[in-house]
């Protein structure tokens, strides 16, 4: 999954808002955007490589080998 950049796109994260906050589509599409600017700027800033939504429906993000060695470093 390391190669996965985006494949939760906006459109996908507006209609997941919709279904889970119960808002109309222009609040959605708002949201979303504000979600997808924060993904962006971390994947910027090296936080994370990439985002997408699992199985479950959930969105989860991908973290960098940075972030990952920092939140278990070698012992």
């Amino acid at each position: 999954m390391a190669d996965v950049t985006q494949s939760a796109s906006l459109a996908s994260i507006a209609a997941y808002l919709k279904l889970t906050h119960e808002c109309d589509e222009q609040e959605a599409m708002i949201e979303a955007k504000e979600v997808m600017q924060n993904l962006v700027t971390m994947r910027q800033k090296g936080f994370i490589t990439g985002w997408y939504f699992d199985a479950q429906g959930h969105l989860e993000l991908l973290p960098s080998e940075a972030i990952l060695k920092r939140i278990n470093p070698p012992k």
